[in-house]
């Protein structure tokens, strides 16, 4: 239980606690110990979560993919013109996740936050995994590259789909994992914070869309023309969720130490 006056340490951030009117909230506060490599943590979280949405600036450079019938990994398909660039931000997002994980990991005060990086360095590393076996073309383009992709070799395609449902996976569990240690100690009569908020609201759009993405594909619900979109919905949450991460962890997280 809480009391006014007491700092918790729910092992996930600086929290005040404060009594007004006889309602006891728990507020994110700014931290004066953050550290040089909080800040540094934070920031690069960040980043990796603004690149991982750069998907958004295709229309401005020409692309012919369809987004309501492409996926977002079409865009790094081996003939597409800027398939390169959006592999090698693949490679730097899962790179900066997985070296953030493991530091969350390593300074997690509470058994959730620890549990939240490892589910965080997978989804790292099946980010650069998925890289590895990129596709040769953009199914969605052309029914001949549809041809091609399904004729893969059962590893290529294996890998593929493991690293994606890893990658998702991964995420879910972590976004689950750091509200459930954010929430601890709060009773239901007392606000929740706006990081669990985020984090509530982050984790359905990107659980939910994956659902529909993996019925569509096993079922086909009819749903071609907007499944691309459904995706799309999915990756801004998701790098939504890492923007969150990285600010709190500037901020001076209490899931990274504070004197390294």
């Amino acid at each position: 239980m809480i009391r006014p006056g007491r700092r918790p340490d729910d092992g996930f951030g600086p929290l005040r606690v404060g009594a007004e009117g006889g309602d006891t909230t728990l507020r994110v506060s700014g931290s004066a110990t953050a550290t040089r490599r909080d800040r540094l943590v934070g920031s690069a979280t960040i980043a990796a979560g603004l690149l991982y949405s750069c998907f958004v600036v295709t229309p401005f450079l020409g692309a012919s993919l369809d987004p309501g019938r492409s996926f977002v990994s079409e865009l790094a398909a081996l003939d597409q013109p800027y398939g390169g660039v959006f592999r090698a931000v693949d490679v730097v997002v899962g790179a900066i996740v997985v070296l953030v994980a493991l530091r969350v990991a390593r300074c997690g005060r509470v058994p959730a936050v620890r549990g939240a990086g490892g589910a965080l360095a997978l989804f790292g590393v099946a980010t650069v995994v998925d890289v590895a076996v990129p596709m040769a073309c953009a199914p969605s383009a052309e029914p001949a590259c549809a041809a091609a992709e399904a004729a893969r070799t059962p590893l290529e395609f294996g890998v593929h789909e493991a690293s994606s449902v890893a990658a998702n996976g991964g995420i879910i569990v972590a976004v689950v994992l750091l509200a459930v240690a954010r929430s601890r100690g709060r009773t239901a009569s007392q606000q929740a914070s706006p990081l669990e908020l985020a984090m509530l609201i982050g984790l359905p759009l990107i659980a939910g869309p994956g659902m529909v993405i993996v019925v569509e594909e096993t079922l086909g619900l009819g749903l071609d023309g907007v499944v691309g979109y459904v995706q799309r919905v999915q990756v801004l949450a998701l790098s939504g969720v890492l923007v969150t991460i990285g600010a709190v962890s500037w901020r001076g997280s209490r899931w990274v130490r504070g004197p390294a």
